[in-house]
Formats: C-alpha cells, structure tokens, sequence
C-alpha cells in the first residue's frame, strides 16, 4: 500500500488488485490530489492502468527499458503499481508517497560541474546515481537529478536529457527553440546546455519559493483523464477550452497558449502533445495557471514527414497563418489585431533565433548540419507555410 500526500498532508491510499487487475485509490481525508479527483467516500477505480495523475510521472521510452531490466530482475514481472512503489518513495513535489520500501541517501553533485565536465560518460553515471528517483515521463534520455547550486546556495531537482545517435544534436535543438520560446514572450523554466553541448539541462518549475512549497501541476493527460498511451488524442481546441474552464487567469492564459501554438507550428515541434502542456495551482487550489513551456524541439529535422501532434481544424497538418490567426480568435479570446500582434511577435522570435543559430555554427561546425536543417525549417515556416497549408514539409526542405 502506498500512501499519498498532498502539500505535506495526508490525503489517501493507493492499493493494486492483481487479479482483478485494478489498482485503487481512497481518500482518507478531504485533501484532493487532482483537479480530476476531488475528495470522495466512494472508491477511484482504475481497471489496466494506474490513475493517470500517478501515471503522470511513469518513465517512458529510455526511462523505462532502463527500469524493466531492473524490476523484471527483482520480482518476475513488471506493472504500474510495482514501477509506481518503486519510483514514489523518492518523489518530491505537491504529491509525495511513503510505501514499505526505504527511501535512498544520494549526494548530490555540483551543477557547475556537471554544466562544465567533459566526461564522455557523464549521463551514464548521473542515471546510474540518480535512477531510483526518476520519476520523470518522456521517451527520450533523461534522469531526475538534483545538483547544488553553488550560486544560490541551494540544491534544487533538474531534469538531465540526453540524445541518441538516432537524434543528433537534440540538446543544441532543445536550447535553441526554448530560447526562441522565451524570445516570443512565452514562460519558461531556468535551462542551460552543457559547455560540451552533450546535455539539456532544465529546473522543475513546480517549486513555488516565495513559500517555500510546491504548486499542483498536471498535465493535460490527467485533466482529461487520459494515460499517457492517449498522449496524441485530442486537439488544440479542446485544449484551449480546458484552459479558459480551469485557468483563474484566462486571457493571459490564452493569450500565451496562442503564442506556444504559433511557435510550435512555425518552429515544426510535432510533439506538442497532452502531456507537453499543462496546469499549475496553489494548494487551495484558488490561483490555477498555465504552466511554461517546456518539451520544445524541432522535430522535423529527424523526421521530415513529421506532423502536429494534435488536430487543429480536424487535421494533424501544418496550417497557414490565417488558420492560426481563426484560431486565436475563436478559441483564445484574442481580437484579429491582437492576434496578428501576437503571430508577428512569434515571427521576429524565430527571426532571432535564426540569426543566432547562423551565427553559431561559425563556431561549432559539429552542429552545422542540424543547424542549417533548423534554418531551412524556419525559411519554409515563413515562406509558403504562410499562405499555404502542408500535409508535411515537402520534400527538397531538407
């Protein structure tokens, strides 16, 4: 049995049926651990699949194989419930668990000295020491891992990525359209590359410390009461809705959410999926806002024939400009001149980050392939993606 906390109270119990295949959740006390799951006498029932605000922080792809050679080792098999006891006792957050299992010592490194190490090995070792409490989704390499902050004085959780040879360059990728992110006015969590540009490094953005605590975060995976297999299903206006329904600041809300759509889809991110956005909320649950961005890359530099990951107007296409202009009018509570503000502000973003990855590969020739395809991608963005729609990038692009 595992017990759940929320904001430091207790709030339940998660049990799993194996025969039956179900796993459960009780609430000991009136102490809600979603938006989706509020306080009930009556049992949640999850038949298959652990309750998608647990299953929010299941590892995925590289994470995860890591995780089934170990546990199928350990006890024969491997489900949620024995994955989710594994990973939880280590989890810090609004959300925090205890189980039978003990709870692990780690010292933690320098982040100066990750950021500037030239260790070929450095991800193996950081993923070796820090495994046990990664308790972080996504298909790519990536380890939770906190560093201590020699400039604050602190230690605080990073998420570490890596890449395969399968995707090169992914951390120079992520950095760039992360920058363009935050160049178009967007939030974005603290992230840094490393001096050898082997790894992404990006700050969890729960930690709310102007109170020492953590807000409630879920992505919009658990808002819908999805897993994340469901990932893809969905579309862009329903996500808009599910802001301007939950948000207690909707029109800023939207308004940023309009610009994460534009650069998106001018960037060509195909992964800007349910569970690469999501809520953010006090513990009284009186202030709910949009999460920053986070997740951003441009995908289409690996796969060419890459699509959006959600439906926009019914189709997973990369749609012109005045498709997305219709869109922030009406689903984001946006005027058409203000829109247009927004569209050219998100435009002069990529513009920037254009010059600045020109400018790079001057002095990084190992990124010169990526980076010119990053280019190219952005030419076409702004080009004849503007006026007309693409299935995908046609071919010649790359």
């Amino acid at each position: 049995m595992i017990t759940v906390f929320a904001d430091k109270k207790e709030a339940g119990t998660l049990e799993y049926l194996p025969d039956e295949r179900e796993y459960i959740y009780n609430y000991s006390c009136d102490n809600p651990v979603s938006l989706r799951m509020p306080f009930s006498v009556k049992s949640y029932v999850s038949r298959f699949h652990i309750h998608p605000i647990f299953d929010m922080n299941m590892p995925e792809g590289y994470l995860f194989s890591l995780f089934k050679n170990l546990l199928t080792k350990e006890y024969g098999e491997i489900n949620d419930y024995i994955l989710f006891t594994h990973l939880s006792k280590s989890i810090d957050g609004y959300l925090t668990y205890e189980n039978q299992l003990p709870s692990e010592e780690n010292q933690y490194p320098y982040l100066e000295d990750v950021l500037k190490s030239t260790d070929e090995n450095l991800f193996n070792q950081l993923v070796k020491l820090f495994l046990n409490r990664s308790a972080v989704s996504g298909v790519q390499p990536k380890v939770l891992t906190s560093f201590f902050d020699k400039a604050a004085l602190s230690c605080k959780e990073y998420i570490v990525k890596s890449f395969t040879d399968e995707y090169p360059d992914l951390a120079e990728n992520e950095f760039f359209c992360m920058n363009a992110m935050k160049y178009a006015g967007i939030p974005v969590p603290i992230f840094k590359i490393s001096d050898n540009k082997k790894l992404f490094v990006t700050q969890k953005f729960t930690y709310n410390s102007s109170n020492n605590s953590f807000y409630g975060f879920e992505e919009f995976c658990v808002l819908f009461d999805f897993n994340k297999e469901q990932k893809y299903n969905g579309s862009y206006e329903q996500l808009a809705k599910a802001i301007y329904k939950i948000s207690t600041s909707k029109e800023n809300d939207l308004k940023i959410f309009f610009k994460m759509i534009i650069m998106n889809f001018l960037l060509k991110n195909g992964d800007a999926h349910l569970k690469n956005f999501g809520i953010l909320y006090t513990a009284d649950k009186k202030k709910r806002f949009l999460a920053p961005a986070y997740d951003v890359v441009c995908t289409t530099v690996y796969l060419p024939h890459d699509k959006p990951a959600l439906t926009l107007y019914g189709g997973k296409i990369w749609v012109k400009k005045q498709t997305l202009i219709r869109f922030g009018v009406e689903y984001c509570l946006l005027d058409t001149a203000c829109a247009l503000t927004l569209f050219d502000e998100c435009v002069e973003a990529v513009l920037l980050i254009k010059r600045e990855i020109t400018q790079y590969i001057l002095d990084n020739v190992a990124f010169k392939k990526t980076g010119e395809k990053m280019i190219r991608i952005i030419d076409f963005s702004l080009s004849e993606n503007l006026n007309t729609t693409f299935k995908e990038l046609p071919d010649g692009i790359l």
